[in-house]
């Protein structure tokens, strides 16, 4: 979990490459905060529910997860939304070094584009609460 944390703060920085070094300070400086606190937290819940002094399938057993699973999955939602407007930030600032009569095109793809992300993230948030959660077979 903390090694996707620091993937998508990869991510992040890549999407930073080509704005002003202010930008790079505040938006990367924002979005590495929240990285630290988000895995902070998870290893200190982890630390609270026995993950280092039980092996997984005990940990799991003694209901561990469902801590971590309530901490997780919120900061999930943060951070799929958080990353789609860095994304649509950067798609606003192409579309406006283009020509004025050929902006529509990108702002419809971008409308689409945030339709298709959001229903994915949707959906990717099933597997991440179940990865946490025990639910019924």
């Amino acid at each position: 979990m903390e090694l996707i944390a620091l993937g998508y703060l990869g991510s992040v920085f890549w999407l930073l490459k080509g704005t002003t070094p202010a930008q790079k300070r505040w938006i990367g400086g924002m979005f590495s905060l929240l990285i630290a606190i988000f895995v902070i937290g998870s290893l200190w819940i982890r630390y609270q529910t026995g993950f280092f002094h039980f092996s997984r399938m005990e940990w799991y057993n003694t209901d561990g997860s469902i801590p971590l699973g309530k901490w997780a999955v919120p900061w999930y939602i943060v951070f799929v939304l958080l990353l789609l407007l860095l994304i649509l930030f950067r798609f606003i600032q192409k579309i406006k070094t283009m020509p004025a009569n050929k902006r529509w095109l990108p702002f419809v793809l971008a409308v689409f584009f945030t339709l298709v992300y959001l229903s994915a993230a949707y959906f990717s948030l099933f597997f991440v609460a179940f990865l946490f959660f025990p639910f019924a077979p």
